[in-house]
């Protein structure tokens, strides 16, 4: 007999524009889950306070909206999936260079179109023979994903589909939205969660307010939550510099 479940992929970025490490990520949460009354009362606190960890400096009521949100997710961390990419932007760059002349934006579409569905498609496949797995995605908006030739909205729907297919998987792709900020506290936690993993991998020496306050905040959860850093050291990282292959880290490495 067929076991039919629905699951909501949230998608984000976290160091664009920015320093190394470049992340992409995407959170997997069972719908049953996501519709439970706690967590959809933090769709009411996230309305009214907004997150930012790219900002954060100790705010108080910012710090305690971050803290509710996490521990009340890490409650069933083991229905939580996460998939994160750190990949190398100058060396994409510097190698799309010589496509210039034929495909002006290969680095944009190679960024936005390949390391997107490699991390999704990560959490969607070996569900089981007797599994049908309804798929809903949300990517947090951003202007650049809304290209004419590679909308990644688009993109993902179409291109995981067919992966299903050509792969023998029992997924199907239903729908993918762009969500704006303040929206949905599933592109929040995963905009949170892959701010964290950047933190964590850069291991700033705390030269600054925010940066001390960030260490801070994170170390304390850590330390104040086990199923946090049992979500944490088990999520799915990859590094990609230059090669065909994504090599998998242990992310507990870096804790």
């Amino acid at each position: 007999m067929e076991h039919s479940f629905t699951i909501n992929i949230y998608f984000d970025e976290s160091g664009k524009n920015q320093v190394k490490p470049h992340l992409m990520g995407g959170l997997s949460i069972p719908s049953t889950y996501y519709e439970k009354p706690e967590i959809q009362e933090l769709n009411d606190v996230i309305k009214r306070i907004a997150i930012h960890w790219t900002k954060y400096d100790g705010d108080s009521k910012e710090r305690n909206v971050i803290w509710r949100i996490i521990n009340t997710f890490m409650n069933e961390h083991y229905l939580l999936k996460m998939n994160i990419i750190s990949y190398n932007q100058s060396r994409i760059e510097e190698s799309a260079k010589r496509l210039k002349d034929i495909l002006e934006d290969a680095a944009d579409q190679t960024i936005f179109m390949k390391f997107p569905e490699r991390i999704i498609y990560g959490l969607l496949r070996k569900y089981g023979t007797y599994v049908q797995l309804d798929t809903k995605i949300f990517i947090e908006d951003d202007t650049k994903y809304h290209n004419t030739k590679y909308d990644l909205r688009t993109q993902l729907f179409q291109q995981l589909n067919i992966q299903s297919i050509y792969r023998g998987e029992r997924f199907i792709v239903k729908s993918a939205q762009y969500v704006k900020k303040q929206e949905q506290i599933g592109i929040e936690l995963v905009d949170l969660l892959l701010g964290m993993v950047r933190s964590i991998i850069r291991n700033e020496m705390p030269t600054s307010r925010r940066i001390r306050e960030k260490n801070r905040l994170i170390m304390k959860l850590l330390l104040a939550n086990p199923n946090f850093y049992t979500f944490i050291k088990n999520i799915n990282y990859f590094e990609w510099s230059n090669s065909p292959f994504l090599v998998e880290v242990d992310f507990e490495a870096y804790l």
